[in-house]
């Protein structure tokens, strides 16, 4: 199950828009019935390349440290994680959109979401939730309109709605962090059904909902079609427009959604809350393997990224690198790995390029040691 536009339309190269249009496709794989656990398996590798450098993590971080690999570490990391994988599925759904999508808003519409939120305490944790979500995907459409009606650069919208957002946030706290009372929020990140943690459950039932809406659905198969090739896309009949302020909104309900969290887990309605995170979402975005350009990626991967991410940072914790160093060290990994992955895919004089791999590593780890030895 490779998630290409190609792929998911049926494995041809020829099937990136056929001429009746990808929605007059039936959705294959659910008319086939039950899915064989094997292609399962298949799917998930095939879904991200990354695979192998999780488990190699996970293996170096076992013998490097002897707290790494326990039902707790992992419990711990994988709810800790549990905001940043929102918002990267948000992104990834936006970068697979193409047309040089991306949303640097994700962590401050957070933070603005989750403030708007707590102004809803009276109404008790439905409010909360409710009025957080609608802040969330109101910021969406926003930056949804700016791209597709107005026809401005998704950098530059969802740079100029970052800094709103995150004006929104100081403004309406007068830069305080607001101490929530509400009652069952602590639920949200305390709470367990059987052993697993609700944070957990969330962001692994949004991931699931997410991947297969990819993967199963005439959505999916358009919003693919639309990444990798636009105008083909809209020669036939796909509402590019109407895809795009989707994706954008969909990404914005799910900030508010790490909003949500964030509040749970803070106990607060920070400003601050997520400072950092819309690098962090899109490098994990990359990490699971997908194109910038569009067209090419999957949830799989993405989550696989997330963990990379949270992984290597945990990992870095428990060997007590202080944390300046570890923000080095963490983004030297992912520009490794990324550019291994590229390797992997690329051929012919693309290939030839990536020979530069050891040379700009051994740069970018002299800068670090300069700094660090320093």
């Amino acid at each position: 199950m490779t998630t290409t536009n190609n792929a998911v339309q049926g494995g041809s190269s020829d099937a990136v828009v056929s001429p009746t249009g990808p929605r007059d496709r039936p959705p294959g794989p659910l008319s086939s019935g039950r899915v064989p656990f094997r292609n399962v398996a298949k799917g998930l590798l095939g879904s991200s390349g990354m695979l192998p450098a999780l488990l190699l993590l996970i293996v170096a971080g076992t013998i490097l440290s002897p707290a790494f690999l326990t039902a707790t570490n992992f419990s711990n990391v994988l709810r800790l994680s549990a905001v940043l994988g929102l918002l990267a599925v948000g992104q990834a759904l936006v970068v697979l959109s193409g047309g040089g999508g991306i949303d640097l808003s994700v962590a401050s519409v957070a933070a603005a979401s989750a403030v708007i939120g707590a102004q809803f305490q009276s109404f008790g944790l439905a409010g909360v939730v409710v009025a957080s979500l609608l802040a969330g995907a109101f910021f969406g459409l926003i930056n949804g309109l700016g791209v597709t009606t107005a026809g401005l650069q998704p950098f530059i919208v969802t740079l100029a709605t970052l800094t709103i957002a995150r004006g929104v946030a100081f403004q309406l706290t007068n830069a305080q962090p607001l101490y929530l009372t509400t009652e069952g929020l602590a639920t949200l990140s305390t709470g367990t059904v059987g052993p697993v943690p609700v944070p957990i459950i969330i962001m692994v039932g949004v991931a699931v909902v997410a991947q297969l809406t990819l993967s199963r659905t005439v959505f999916g198969r358009n919003l693919y079609a639309i990444g990798g090739n636009e105008e083909a896309a809209f020669g036939n009949g796909i509402n590019v427009r109407l895809y795009r302020v989707g994706v954008y909104v969909c990404s914005g309900l799910l900030a508010g959604l790490a909003g949500v969290l964030g509040m749970a887990q803070l106990n607060t309605a920070d400003p601050n809350f997520a400072s950092g995170y819309e690098l962090s979402a899109i490098a994990a975005v990359v990490v699971g393997g997908a194109l910038l350009s569009g067209g090419k990626g999957s949830i799989v991967g993405t989550y696989v990224g997330v963990l990379i991410i949270a992984l290597v940072s945990n990992l870095l914790n428990l060997l007590n690198v202080n944390p300046w160093t570890n923000l080095m060290v963490t983004g030297l990994i992912v520009i490794v790995v990324v550019a291994l992955n590229r390797r992997q895919a690329s051929s012919g004089p693309d290939r030839r390029v990536w020979k530069g791999i050891p040379l700009y590593a051994s740069l970018l780890l002299g800068t670090i040691l300069l700094f660090v030895i320093s």
